[in-house]
């Protein structure tokens, strides 16, 4: 007695892409729907009652819409009540209501098993952020140790490092327990390297800029910092929503760089509303030894001519404030 051979199999997937069950397809068509004379019955308030049917002819296999308000998507196309798909060479992904289906033909080529990401050990998972671990401590403490006073340096560095692994563990806690609702994984090692490498970075850049700045005297650099450290934060943000929601990488990175642009804006307007000017910096402020400075120095006669350029601008703002103060003086 020789078995019926399964020409399709149509799944209904997860959230995660995982098949909570599937139909085996012996025959077509095949119906769905709410309603229960259908082959699969989808129990789903935005599917109507024989949502979709699919079939096949001399075009090949297709799936056709019903008598729907909603509607389907098929492989990212919207289709309206009527309207069909043929499927092609590749297993066809349907959208229908707030379910997620997938039809693959007995023809459509298997993907290649993917690796599981489990550490052969602990260190294998640990390791790396220990290592960024140790270089984001190093990088904290140096910088808190040039910019505490001498008498105050032990209670500052106490200070600093209490401050950073209560806020490390909070941020890496609170990312791993919303990862472990939504992929019933923690992913607890993959965060906490983002946010060590993220807050490395910062450093890193910031220093860099402002050492650029410095040596060929350019404030420019550092006046811009927040922009460099801003599309850190919103690249940071991205890899840790990745362990989230892996299934839409471009959803968010149109999301992470939204967020760069309008936080980069506001930047900008508070900036030109507080100091009359977009950059962060009202002078450059940052030192290093002067062996680093590459620009030729002035002298001061030539500095000081170069002042007569800001004459003109303080003289108005001083026109402005003087305006302001008589204008309150004839109120009174």
């Amino acid at each position: 007695m020789s078995s019926v051979p399964t020409i399709a199999l149509l799944e209904v997937l997860d959230r995660d892409d995982h098949v909570k069950h599937y139909l085996p397809v012996s025959a077509w068509p095949i119906s769905a729907g709410r309603a229960l004379d259908n082959d699969i019955v989808l129990d789903d308030a935005y599917i109507a009652a024989h949502h979709f049917r699919i079939d096949a002819d001399e075009s090949g296999v297709y799936v056709q819409v019903g008598e729907t308000l909603n509607g389907l998507r098929a492989g990212g196309r919207q289709l309206k009540s009527g309207e069909r798909a043929v499927v092609g060479d590749v297993p066809l992904r349907l959208e229908v209501g707030d379910s997620h289906l997938c039809l693959r033909l007995a023809h459509h080529p298997l993907p290649p098993e993917q690796p599981l990401r489990k550490p052969r050990s602990f260190w294998h998972a640990a390791g790396p952020s220990i290592a960024a671990g140790l270089a984001v401590i190093a990088v904290l403490l140096f910088t808190t140790w040039l910019d505490a006073d001498p008498d105050d340096v032990t209670r500052a560095l106490g200070g600093v490092m209490v401050t950073m692994l209560v806020a490390a563990a909070v941020w890496c806690a609170g990312w791993s327990l919303v990862s472990k609702i939504f992929t019933r994984r923690s992913h607890f090692w993959w965060h906490v390297r983002v946010m060590l490498i993220g807050v490395l970075t910062v450093d890193l850049v910031t220093a860099a800029l402002h050492l650029i700045a410095f040596s060929f005297s350019l404030p420019v650099a550092s006046d811009f910092t927040f922009v460099f450290t801003y599309a850190i934060i919103a690249a940071m943000l991205y890899f840790h929503v990745l362990g989230v929601e892996p299934r839409r990488p471009g959803r968010m990175r149109v999301a992470a760089v939204s967020m760069f642009v309008v936080g980069t804006a506001l930047s900008f307007w508070f900036n030109q509303q507080n100091r009359d000017q977009i950059g962060e910096e009202l002078y450059m402020s940052h030192l290093f030894p002067p062996a680093l400075r590459v620009a030729k120095p002035q002298d001061t006669a030539t500095f000081v001519k170069g002042l007569s350029a800001l004459k003109p601008t303080l003289d108005d703002k001083a026109r402005k404030r003087d305006s302001g103060d008589d204008g309150v003086g004839d109120e009174d």
